[in-house]
C-alpha cells in the first residue's frame, strides 16, 4: 500500500467517524427563550442594581469626588442606557460579588470577574466575554527584558497564594522570591532584589498609574489569560434577560465601544479587544455577520469561549474530540482545540529543523575537525583535538547555560546583542556530537594507517573513512535527534515545550506524555530508517 492510497483511506475513515458521530450525538434541543423575573423587576423599579469594583483602578475606582467611576462603570452604564433604566452602583469585593448576586441584593455583577467552570456553576456567565486579563511583569525602568524566555532563572518577585506562581515557575524556570503583600514585593523589585514582580497585568496597569511608581513599566506580553464576564443569577440562563445583556456585549465588540473605553481610561491596548473585534465584525461571502444567534438563540461556536464548548455546539474533527472526552474522559486537546492543535504543530515542526539542522551540523563538524586534524598543521591540529576532548566530556546542557546565560549576558550588557537560544542549542548540541563523529573519523583513519603507514585522510579517501565507522557514526547521530528535547531548558519551544505547556494549561498530564513518547518514538524510528538507508547505500557505494 503506498503513502497515497494510505492517507486517502485515513481521510475517509475520519469523514465516516464525524459522519457517525453527528448522527449520535445530535444537538440537545433549545428551549425557548424565557421571560425573565428579574428583568420584569428592573423594568418595574426603573433600575439597574450592579455590583462593581471600587478598589481596582483604573476599572473600578473612587475619583476625588468619593463617587465611583473606571472602564467597567462606563459599561455598566452603557448597559442600563440599553435597558431605559437608571444605572445604581453598589460596591463589591472579589470575595462578596458572586455571594451578594446569589442573595438577590444586586441585579448583575461587572466586576473583574474571571469566567471559570467552577463559577459557571454557581452563576450564569454572559457570552461573549468582555474582557481579559494575564500574567505580566512589573518592572524597573532600567530593566530590558523584552521577552518571557528572557526571564529564565531570573529572580523574580512573586505574592503567595498567587494561583499562577507554579505554573510560571515551571514553564520559565523562575527563581520565585515570595513575598507576603504586593506592597512588599514591588519594593524588593525597587532594590533591585528581583528583575520584576509576577501579577495580574490589569493590577499592574492601575500601579502604573501611580505617581511613586511613575517610569515603571510591564514590556511583558500577559500570557495565562482569564476572560471576564458579566454574571447574573444561575436561575436566569436561558431568558432574555441573559439574552439581551449578551447582544450588548456583543454589540461593544463590533461597534468598538470596549476598545473606545479601554483608551479613555488609559489602559495598554487589549490583544482580546482587538481579536474579538476583527472576529465580531467578521463577515461571510454573503455579507453577513460571521457571529450571529441562530435560530435557537445561540452564538456559533466560532464565536464563544472554546474553553466552554461541548460536541452539541460543535461539528466534524472538533466534535469527535469533545465526544472522547466527554464519554471517555481522554482530554486530547490537540484533536478539538485549534491553539492546542497549533502549539503542538509549532513544537513538531522546531524539532523536526532541529534533528535535521543537528544531524548535519555534527556530521559536518565531525568531518571538517577530523580533516583539519590529519592535516597536521603546527598547533591548529592539536588544538582541534583538544576541543574534541573538551565536546566529548562536557555535559550539552551545560554548555547551552554557559553560552546562553553566561557568554549571552555579557554580550548583552556590553554590547547589546542577544543570541537566539534556536541557534545556541544548534551549536552546542552539534560541537558536541560533531566531537563523536570526529573521533569515530580519526579512529577508522588510525586503523587505515596500521595497514599502510603513509595514510591520512583526506577528501579522496572520506567517503571509504566515514564508511568504516559508519555504525559509530550513525549511533551519534541518532543519539543528538533524542537530546533536541534539551532545546527546552532554554525556552525554544520544540515538542517538549509545547506538550509541557499544553498539559499546564489542561492538567491532562498523562494522556499527553503518551502522546509525547509515541511522537518521539516515531521521529527516532524515522530518523534511524533514514540514516540507516544512507549509510547502506554509502556502505555499497564503497569497493
Amino acid at each position: 500500500m503506498n503513502s497515497q492510497t494510505l492517507r486517502h483511506r485515513i481521510a475517509t475513515l475520519l469523514m465516516l467517524c464525524s459522519w457517525l458521530l453527528a448522527a449520535v450525538v445530535q444537538a440537545a434541543p433549545q428551549e425557548p427563550v424565557r421571560a425573565s423575573e428579574r428583568w420584569a423587576m428592573i423594568k418595574q423599579r426603573g433600575q439597574l442594581i450592579v455590583g462593581v469594583k471600587t478598589d481596582y483602578p483604573p476599572f473600578g475606582q473612587l475619583n476625588a469626588a468619593g463617587q465611583p467611576e473606571g472602564f467597567e462603570h462606563d459599561l455598566a452604564q452603557d448597559i442600563a442606557k440599553r435597558l431605559g433604566v437608571t444605572l445604581v452602583k453598589v460596591g463589591v469585593s472579589g470575595a462578596n460579588r458572586l455571594q451578594k448576586l446569589e442573595e438577590g441584593s444586586i441585579d448583575m455583577v461587572l466586576a473583574t470577574t474571571g469566567d471559570t467552570q467552577d463559577r459557571r456553576k454557581m452563576v450564569t456567565m454572559i457570552e461573549p466575554n468582555y474582557y481579559s486579563s494575564g500574567v505580566t511583569l512589573f518592572m524597573a525602568p532600567d530593566q530590558y527584558i523584552a521577552d518571557w524566555t528572557e526571564t529564565r532563572g531570573k529572580k523574580v518577585c512573586a505574592t503567595q497564594g498567587s494561583y499562577f506562581n507554579r505554573v510560571m515557575a515551571q514553564r520559565y524556570l523562575l527563581d520565585l522570591q515570595m513575598f507576603n503583600s504586593a506592597r512588599d514585593a514591588k519594593l524588593a523589585v525597587k532594590d533591585k532584589r528581583c528583575i520584576g514582580y509576577l501579577f495580574d497585568n490589569t493590577a499592574i496597569q492601575g500601579d502604573l498609574r501611580l505617581p511613586e511608581w511613575s517610569g515603571y513599566k510591564a514590556p511583558l506580553p500577559p500570557v495565562l489569560g482569564t476572560p471576564w464576564a458579566i454574571a447574573i443569577a444561575k436561575r436566569e440562563q436561558g431568558t432574555d434577560f441573559e439574552r439581551v445583556l449578551g447582544d450588548a456585549v456583543a454589540d461593544w465588540h463590533r461597534t468598538g465601544f470596549a476598545i473606545e473605553r479601554e483608551k479613555a481610561w488609559g489602559l495598554l491596548p487589549s490583544k482580546f479587544l482587538a481579536e474579538a473585534h476583527a472576529l465580531w465584525t467578521k463577515q461571510d461571502s454573503a455579507g453577513n455577520s460571521l457571529c450571529q444567534r441562530d435560530s435557537a438563540g445561540q452564538w456559533p461556536s466560532l464565536c464563544r469561549n472554546p474553553v466552554f464548548l461541548n460536541s452539541a455546539d460543535v461539528s466534524g474533527l472538533r466534535r469527535l474530540g469533545l465526544w472522547v472526552k466527554e464519554h471517555t474522559g481522554m482530554d486530547l486537546t490537540l484533536v478539538y482545540d485549534d491553539y492546542d492543535r497549533e502549539r503542538f504543530l509549532k513544537g513538531l515542526a522546531t524539532t523536526v529543523l532541529l534533528m535535521v539542522l543537528c544531524v548535519v551540523a555534527s556530521l559536518g563538524f565531525g568531518v571538517l575537525g577530523a580533516m583539519v586534524s590529519e592535516a597536521r598543521l603546527w598547533g591548529i591540529s592539536r588544538t582541534i583535538r583538544m576541543a574534541s576532548v573538551v565536546g566529548r566530556m562536557t555535559p550539552p546542557l551545560l554548555v547551552m547555560y554557559l553560552v546562553l546565560f553566561g557568554v549571552g549576558s555579557t554580550l548583552m550588557a556590553s554590547y547589546g546583542i542577544s543570541l537566539s537560544p534556536f541557534a545556541v542549542v544548534v551549536g552546542c548540541l552539534s560541537y558536541y556530537t560533531g566531537s563523536s563523529v570526529m573521533t569515530a573519523l580519526l579512529f577508522a583513519a588510525e586503523v587505515q594507517r596500521q595497514q599502510r603507514a603513509d595514510f591520512y585522510l583526506k577528501a579522496s579517501n572520506l567517503r571509504d573513512v566515514i564508511a568504516m565507522s559508519s555504525g559509530h557514526v550513525t549511533a551519534a547521530l541518532v543519539n543528538v535527534s533524542k537530546a533536541t528535547m534539551m532545546a527546552s531548558a532554554v525556552a525554544v519551544p520544540e515538542l517538549l515545550s509545547a506538550v509541557t505547556t499544553i498539559m499546564t494549561d489542561n492538567g491532562n498530564v498523562t494522556l499527553m506524555m503518551n502522546v509525547l513518547l509515541l511522537t518521539f518514538l516515531i521521529l527516532i524510528f524515522v530518523t534511524f530508517r533514514l540514516l540507516g538507508a544512507l549509510e547502506k547505500k554509502l556502505l555499497g557505494s564503497v569497493k
